[in-house]
């Protein structure tokens, strides 16, 4: 049998490492991505476990100078699966009228625009049938929005247009058989989700992460847009 392939973006910790750990450990072949200044000694240890099967390249998708190295990096391998991971909560405040430019600019490029530009620049490397994934989050649903006083409009807004970034990607190569997921990961015990352990979350990264591939691998074929969480719920737009 063939041996598989993802693409993570985003895998130096949290999620985006929880499942470059789980993919080796199913015995994929799997490229993972860095922030060029993170520190990466746990992704090293991890290839070191699994001689052969982890290559890491570094990239801000804030900056666009970062892209054609790394497709340049990849060196025309193609991919089953390409995981968009990286994203960030913003600013504490989470408020469109206490944000300033550089916070608005810095949420809106980690985690729609910049996710958008790079997987435009990464369809090549995904296989015919295979999956684009986008870390989104519930909070980016416009019609479940019915928590007033709860807020977090710049993390909502910058999921809701990640969404709809992803949607004109799939527009786009929907003559295809490739698949577009949006998927919620659940409130996970991770640095972000626990803001840096001041909340408690509400599943542990093992959990997230083993039901996200479980999601993944039941929609490999689906040839749609779909927008699931991690127990395969969906979610409206």
């Amino acid at each position: 049998m063939k041996t598989q392939s993802i693409l993570v973006v985003g895998a130096e910790k949290g999620l985006g490492y929880g499942l470059t750990q789980a993919y080796l450990e199913r015995g994929w072949d799997v490229f993972a991505t860095h922030l060029p200044d993170a520190g990466i000694s746990a992704l090293l240890a991890l290839g070191e476990r699994h001689p052969g099967k982890l290559m890491t390249g570094a990239i801000d998708v804030t900056n666009s100078a970062h892209i054609g190295p790394l497709v340049g990096r990849l060196n025309g391998r193609q991919f089953d699966v390409i995981f968009m991971v990286a994203g960030i909560y913003g600013p504490l405040h989470q408020s469109v009228l206490q944000a300033s430019d550089a916070e608005l600019q810095q949420i809106m490029m980690t985690n729609a625009f910049g996710p958008a530009r790079l997987a435009r620049h990464l369809l090549p490397v995904l296989k015919p049938a295979g999956s684009l994934v986008f870390m989104s989050s519930h909070r980016g649903s416009i019609a479940s929005n019915t928590e007033p006083g709860i807020g977090l409009e710049l993390y909502r807004a910058s999921k809701a247009a990640l969404n709809m970034l992803a949607r004109c990607i799939y527009m786009d190569i929907s003559q295809g058989a490739q698949t577009v997921l949006s998927m919620h990961p659940g409130w996970v015990a991770t640095a972000m989700g626990t803001l840096d352990g001041t909340v408690d979350a509400e599943i542990d990264v093992k959990t997230s992460v083993n039901g996200m591939i479980g999601v993944i691998e039941q929609h490999r074929n689906a040839a749609s847009h779909l927008f699931l969480d991690y127990e395969n719920n969906s979610w409206p737009w």
